[in-house]
């Protein structure tokens, strides 16, 4: 899938987002992030371990992907690559294959690679909110 179809497809057209390193503090980058994918009607599911039960921005964080109840198109990634091969291992558990997109910080091309060879789309070094607000404005 090339990345204008998948800007179509999961940015413009908000989807449902599963955050792996969301946070309760504010000042972390991920937290801006997701209240602005949340106020432009984007799903969300933040899932951090270390936060799970915790509520962000009103919503319960899971502790694990696999903790999800519900499917989700894109997996966005907010952790570094040092710590991204728990959450990478579950994702191949799940019974569908969602976008992994890699937000900046998060870019690891060895996973990159691995992923795209089991049928992932992978987006990496694109923020899903400024990619939001310079392809899909009114």
């Amino acid at each position: 899938m090339e990345m204008e179809e998948i800007i179509e497809r999961y940015i413009c057209k908000p989807c449902r987002v599963a955050i792996a390193g969301a946070s309760t503090k504010p000042d972390r980058p991920v937290y801006g992030v997701m209240e602005y994918l949340g106020q432009n009607g984007f799903t969300m599911f933040p899932v951090n371990p270390a936060c799970e039960g915790d509520e962000i921005q009103g919503l319960v964080c899971a502790g694990s992907i696999l903790d999800l109840k519900e499917s989700f198109d894109v997996l966005a990634l907010f952790i570094s690559p040092k710590r991204q091969q728990p959450v990478l291992e579950e994702l191949v558990q799940l019974d569908h294959k969602p976008v992994v997109w890699m937000q900046p910080g998060a870019e690891n091309d060895d996973a990159e690679e691995d992923l795209k060879s089991k049928g992932y789309e992978v987006v990496k070094s694109a923020c899903m909110m400024m990619v939001h607000q310079v392809y899909c404005g009114d």
